[in-house]
């Protein structure tokens, strides 16, 4: 092989390290942002949807109630004078959603969450086309879950009382750039009921 023919195949492995290390360069700075980017708009409303779907689960089931989760104190007239929690039946229902939204959020596919690569680079032309960038949980880490007190006017002398899940978890992902956090923060009324005259003052928080 003569000279000429060497320092051609040299200019061309240089050229090829040279386009190699400006794509990785391009997917460091450009590409794997984009990715995350996007990754984190879908895990949280997947995440979002599966902690609407345990909760409706658990709903369905019958196990969630107003009855079941405040007990109403009334005087000899029958009107309402304290709502007072059921603590031990509050948090065995904080347990049991939150592991029916641990459930549900491991479930999801790796179909479901992964991103085409057209809704990265050119999501307003090719937004669902090309392949496919994967993205895989790993692991589902609960923040904090506690009950909220919503009170609303319903009508004349009426309040409806709304018991909301707040829900706050961090879901851990796998990305072609690595490993990523996901906050996910959520809110579901679970139990409702409309109260007839005042709003009594005596009244025990949701925690």
């Amino acid at each position: 092989m003569g000279k000429r023919a060497v320092n051609r195949i040299r200019a061309a492995i240089a050229l090829l390290l040279i386009l190699a290390g400006a794509l990785y360069l391009f997917a460091v700075l450009r590409l794997y942002p984009m990715i995350e980017k996007v990754a984190a708009v879908n895990v949280d409303n997947d995440a979002a949807g599966a902690i609407n779907r345990a909760i409706d689960a658990v709903i369905d089931e019958g196990k969630i109630s107003y009855d079941r989760l405040i007990l109403l104190e009334k005087d000899e007239n029958g009107n309402i004078t304290a709502l007072q929690t059921n603590m031990a039946e509050a948090n065995r229902l904080k347990t049991e959603v939150l592991a029916e939204i641990g459930k549900e959020i491991s479930d999801l596919s790796v179909e479901q969450l992964s991103i085409p690569l057209g809704s990265v680079l050119f999501p307003e032309l090719l937004s669902g086309s090309g392949p496919m960038i994967t993205v895989r949980v790993l692991a589902v880490r609960t923040s904090y879950a506690r009950f909220v007190n919503r009170f609303s006017a319903a009508g004349i002398n009426q309040t409806l009382h709304q018991i909301v899940m707040h829900v706050g978890i961090t879901v851990t992902v796998a990305l072609p750039s690595g490993t990523m956090d996901v906050p996910v923060i959520s809110d579901i009324v679970v139990a409702e009921t409309v109260i007839v005259g005042s709003v009594p003052e005596t009244f025990v928080n949701l925690r």
